[in-house]
């Protein structure tokens, strides 16, 4: 994982304006918890070594670091030991990108299992992500092939506590 965010770093110094990586194994239908025992700290020593590296080269507040998955993990252990998908709840991580990054947007019940305040759309992480691009998402429309405009993001808007 960690060689994947160095090259990651690498590719950003060479002028590449959109990188992405994936990290496998985080879909975790069955042995959930000595799965994450070793996965979180590997993710947890990459990450927080890329922002160290990008903010030491003051190239952090120009790159926008989106962390997530495709899904939430549901609030119960199936008889696997693992967590189905659960697209009710999910988490995200934003750092970089000149945000007012060190909080907490949002919350869930105390399961995990519901939005209990500020819920945030996955179109409004991808609001962020235009933003940082110069991309006005809500004005900007595109056409596929048939002809027939379609608006880059139906509902996200900019999170404006990370503004």
């Amino acid at each position: 994982a960690a060689q994947k965010f160095l090259l990651a770093r690498r590719l950003v110094e060479a002028g590449v304006r959109c990188v992405s990586l994936s990290i496998g194994d985080f879909d975790t239908h069955e042995a959930n918890f000595p799965r994450i025992r070793y996965l979180g700290p590997l993710l947890d020593h990459a990450l927080d070594t890329l922002v160290t590296d990008l903010d030491e080269r003051g190239m952090l507040d120009d790159v926008l670091i989106v962390v997530w998955g495709e899904f939430g993990r549901s609030p119960k252990i199936s008889p696997n030991g693992g967590r189905e998908h659960w697209p009710q709840v999910a988490m995200g991580i934003l750092a970089g990108g000149g945000l007012k990054t060190g909080q907490v947007i949002g919350s869930t019940d105390r399961h995990a299992a519901a939005v209990a305040s500020r819920p945030v759309h996955y179109q409004d992480v991808f609001a962020m992500m235009y933003r940082h691009l110069g991309i006005d998402a809500q004005s900007t429309i595109l056409t596929d092939s048939t002809g027939r405009p379609h608006n880059l993001l139906d509902v996200g808007q900019v999170i404006e506590e990370l503004i």
